[in-house]
C-alpha cells in the first residue's frame, strides 16, 4: 500500500512539474515572439506612442504575472495556494495571448499559439493539484483589515506625496512609499504585506494619474509578499528579505521599461527604483520597525 501511494505521489509530482515547467518555457517564448512583433527586440531607446506603451506594458504585466504566480504558489506554506495560482496563471496566460492582437492590431501566430498552449499546461497543472483546494483557507482577521487600511493609506501618502515632488526624468516618480509596504510586511506577514503592496500604490497611481498602474500591482504586490518572509526574523534576515523584495520590484519595472522605453532609460529607472526608492525605504523601515513593533505589543 505504501509503495502504491509513493508511486502515485511520484507520478503526480512528475506530471505537475512537467506541465508547469513546459508552460513557463512556452509562455517565455511567446513573450519573446510578441516583443519581437511589437518593438523588434532590445534597443537603446524606443520611441512609441502612449497607447502602444499602455498596450505593451499591459501585455508584459499579464505575461509576467502568469510566470510568477506558480512560483509563489510553490513557495507558499499552504499547499492550496498552488492550484489556485496555476488556475489564475492559466487565465492570465490565455488573456495575454489576445492583448496585442486586440489592442495594437498586430498578429503573431507563434506568440498566440505558444501562449494558448502554455495556458492549457497551467490548467493541467491545476488539474493535477486540484485536490489541495479542499485545504484552501484565506482568513483575514479584523486586525489584518485594520493594518491593511492603515498601511495602505500610509503607502499611498508617502508615494503620492513624495512622488508629486520628485518626478523622474525617465517617467514615473521617485518616492518612499515602500516604507509602508515593508513595515506592514515585517509586522503582519506576507498576506498583509502583499495586499498593502497592491492597494497603496494603486491609490497613489490613480491620484497621480500614472497610466501604467497595473505594473505597480505586480511589482509592489510581489514586493510585499517577499518582504513578509522577514516577519519574526532577526535584523539581518529582515534586511536581506527587504533587499530581495526591493530588487524584485525594481526588476519588474525594469523588465517592462526595457520594451517600452529602451534599455538605456530603463537602466536609469532601475537604479532610481533600486537605490533611490527601495534602498532608502529599506533603511527607513529598519529604523522605525523596532519602535513601531514595541508600540504595537504594548497596545
Amino acid at each position: 500500500m505504501g509503495v502504491l501511494l509513493s508511486t502515485k505521489l511520484r507520478e503526480f509530482i512528475e506530471k505537475f512539474f512537467l506541465c508547469l515547467v513546459i508552460g513557463e518555457l512556452l509562455l517565455t517564448l511567446s513573450l519573446i515572439s510578441y516583443v519581437d512583433a511589437t518593438v523588434g527586440g532590445l534597443s537603446p531607446e524606443i520611441h512609441i506612442g502612449s497607447w502602444e506603451k499602455i498596450s505593451i506594458a499591459l501585455y508584459l504585466t499579464f505575461a509576467l504575472t502568469s510566470l510568477i504566480l506558480p512560483l509563489l504558489g510553490l513557495k507558499s506554506p499552504n499547499p492550496a495556494y498552488l492550484p489556485t495560482s496555476t488556475l489564475i496563471a492559466s487565465i492570465l496566460a490565455a488573456y495575454s495571448a489576445v492583448i496585442i492582437p486586440l489592442m495594437l492590431k498586430l498578429a503573431s501566430f507563434i506568440g498566440f499559439l505558444l501562449a494558448i498552449v502554455s495556458s492549457l499546461l497551467y490548467l493541467m497543472s491545476f488539474w493535477c493539484s486540484k485536490e489541495e483546494l479542499r485545504r484552501f483557507k484565506f482568513i483575514i482577521t479584523t486586525t489584518d483589515i485594520g493594518a491593511i487600511s492603515i498601511f495602505s493609506a500610509i503607502t499611498a501618502i508617502l508615494t503620492a506625496g513624495v512622488g508629486a515632488i520628485f518626478p523622474s526624468p525617465t517617467g514615473g516618480y521617485t518616492h518612499i512609499g515602500d516604507v509602508g509596504i515593508f513595515l506592514a510586511a515585517l509586522l503582519y506577514g506576507s498576506k498583509v504585506g502583499g495586499l498593502v503592496g497592491v492597494i497603496g500604490p494603486f491609490i497613489a497611481d490613480i491620484l497621480l494619474g500614472y497610466p501604467r498602474w497595473y505594473v505597480s500591482l505586480l511589482a509592489h504586490g510581489v514586493e510585499g509578499v517577499i518582504a513578509g518572509l522577514g516577519k519574526g526574523r532577526n535584523a539581518i534576515i529582515r534586511a536581506v528579505y527587504l533587499a530581495i523584495a526591493g530588487l524584485l520590484m525594481a526588476l519588474t519595472y525594469f523588465f517592462v521599461n526595457v520594451f517600452i522605453k529602451g534599455y538605456a532609460p530603463a537602466l536609469i529607472s532601475f537604479m532610481r527604483d533600486l537605490f533611490g526608492q527601495a534602498g532608502i525605504s529599506l533603511v527607513l523601515a529598519m529604523i522605525v520597525y523596532e519602535p513601531v513593533s514595541k508600540a504595537l505589543q504594548k497596545s
